[in-house]
């Protein structure tokens, strides 16, 4: 199962699984709550395809980035790091059971 792992305060690591579809914002509403003011309410989703993951930025203020480059959809690779206006993460992709 992928992952999604949060980077708070430069050294604590948050880990949340994701779903099949994954909604992430300020918002307690949220899958994924990232208290930060640089995020949206509704900031991002990242919904699940069969194997692979694909991030949308719903109209955020501050915007998304994958690995430096604002983005509005995208299909997630593992390891790509994503921005939430000023918050960091770091996806971790599909995980196979041996």
């Amino acid at each position: 199962m992928a992952r999604l792992v949060l980077i708070c305060d430069g050294d604590d690591l948050v880990t949340h699984k994701l779903g099949n579809v994954t909604t992430i914002g300020r918002a307690s509403l949220n899958h994924v709550v990232i208290d930060n003011p640089a995020v949206s309410a509704q900031h991002a989703i990242i919904t699940r395809f069969g194997e692979s993951y694909r991030l949308k930025d719903l109209n955020s203020t501050n915007g998304t980035q994958v690995n430096g480059d604002s983005i509005t959809d995208v299909q997630l690779k593992d390891g790509d790091k994503i921005r939430f206006g000023s918050a960091v993460a770091v996806f971790a992709g599909y995980c196979r059971k041996a």
